[in-house]
């Protein structure tokens, strides 16, 4: 009898425990990716080095300061696409993603994101110099690029749009740095 009682109780206990713990947990977990931040962890560093940067064109830049990495499958195709690289600050233990330097100085384009059907585009502006803009930049084609959406340049009324391979590249170059910075 004393057993039956106490399994109700306790059975009681974990009904309200549970509904809890559903009417209080939020819609969504917010993304670390919408953070903006740089600092690297020596796990992940070690992972990219020994795993990854295989893949990738290496150089120092800055006397030795910064390690360059450029991923080598996009400069096999002669058409656009978006020159990301890796600038690792070994001393301060971040990493920052730019635009290739060559690519920025012809801003005359606007990079152009589709859905999956072609119908909803959207154009964004290349960023600023500034590390926390070119964040922001490569943040949104990755979780465009995520969404299966075409990815393209914009000059003067015509879009060159990039190819699958050029796609897969561009992203699994954001997919190394934010890795990189344990944010996926």
């Amino acid at each position: 009898m004393k057993n039956a009682k106490l399994f109700k109780w306790f059975l009681l206990w974990t009904i309200c425990m549970l509904a809890i713990i559903l009417l209080t947990l939020p819609d969504e977990r917010p993304d670390k990716i919408d953070t903006i931040g740089f600092a690297t962890t020596e796990s992940a560093e070690l992972y990219f080095k020994n795993v990854r940067s295989f893949y990738y064109k290496h150089n120092s830049e800055a006397e030795g300061i910064l390690e360059v990495y450029r991923l080598e499958s996009i400069f096999k195709d002669s058409l656009p696409t978006l020159p990301f690289a890796l600038y690792n600050n070994w001393r301060t233990n971040e990493t920052f993603i730019r635009l290739d330097t060559a690519f920025i100085n012809t801003r005359a384009f606007l990079a152009v994101v589709a859905d999956s059907s072609g119908i909803k585009t959207d154009t964004l502006t290349f960023p600023e110099m500034s590390n926390e803009s070119q964040y922001i930049f490569a943040r949104d084609i990755y979780k465009a690029l995520d969404k299966n959406e075409k990815l393209g340049l914009a000059k003067e009324n015509e879009v060159v749009w990039f190819s699958e391979t050029m796609n897969v590249s561009v992203k699994r170059t954001l997919t190394d740095y934010f890795r990189l910075l344990g944010k996926i």
